[in-house]
């Protein structure tokens, strides 16, 4: 997949797919031991674009709290048969000053993820990554998703600076992990998007929940009461969710 066919960027904004040395991440994050454990499950990174003003004329945030006047996107390959997203995501991010993007591109699915930085609090000239949102493992297939590749756009994010412009992107993956429950991708107006990243939140924290009282349920030591009792939590939490669904497609078709 052409990673330009999703994010649409200016020409002047792509670098050219150039690999970056992982002995490079290494000695420019000071990566520990067990960090260089983590970064063996990666194959190869990709600099495939950077987001900046020259590049795409979206002004710099540069502040008191914030210095962001570039946002790097990436792609990662892993190794072997290795789907260990959300550690290598955390990893990768905290190896760039900058705000990165990564897609990890597989052979059939895909993860994307996006982090959000800061200046430090505690250390003069340093920066901390504030924010990772990450959509998890999907199909490229998947219809479901199309509505939410097609939202990374260039021409359809935040372009009042490179903080808006990243955070817009951070917004939609986090709407993308509510996909799997909603069957669609949840679009919504300005006004309502507080309240439907609480609804998308606590309808990510009930799935997790539903998801630990099947396995408990499964217990072979389990006894038939605790079992009809999981059983009846299951059934409540199904319920809640449900209703937090109707929540949410209330709010986007009155966004749309």
């Amino acid at each position: 997949m052409r990673l330009n066919d999703i994010f649409r960027l200016p020409e002047a904004a792509l670098a050219g797919d150039k690999r970056i040395p992982k002995t490079m991440l290494v000695s420019q994050a000071a990566l520990t031991k067990h960090e260089q454990k983590t970064l063996d499950k990666v194959k190869r990174v990709e600099h495939f674009a950077t987001v900046q003003k020259s590049t795409t004329r979206i002004p710099s945030c540069v502040n008191d709290e914030r210095d962001i006047q570039g946002i790097i996107f990436l792609r990662c390959e892993m190794a072997g048969d290795s789907e260990a997203y959300a550690d290598v995501g955390k990893l990768l991010h905290k190896c760039f000053p900058n705000p990165t993007v990564i897609v990890f591109d597989g052979e059939s699915h895909m993860c994307i993820s996006a982090s959000v930085t800061r200046k430090s609090l505690s250390e003069k000239g340093a920066v901390v990554v504030e924010d990772v949102q990450s959509t998890g493992r999907f199909a490229m297939g998947d219809c479901q998703y199309a509505a939410f590749l097609e939202a990374l756009d260039f021409d359809k994010l935040d372009q009042r600076d490179l903080l808006c412009y990243v955070k817009d992107i951070a917004w939609n993956i986090q709407l993308s992990r509510s996909v799997p429950m909603l069957g669609f991708f949840p679009m919504c107006s300005e006004h309502d998007r507080g309240k439907l990243a609480e609804f998308i939140s606590e309808s990510s924290r009930l799935s997790k929940e539903l998801h630990d009282v099947q396995i408990a349920g499964k217990d072979k030591d389990a006894t038939l009461n605790e079992k009809a009792k999981l059983r009846m939590r299951g059934k409540e939490i199904k319920r809640k969710s449900d209703k937090i669904a109707e929540e949410i497609k209330e709010i986007c078709d009155g966004g749309n």
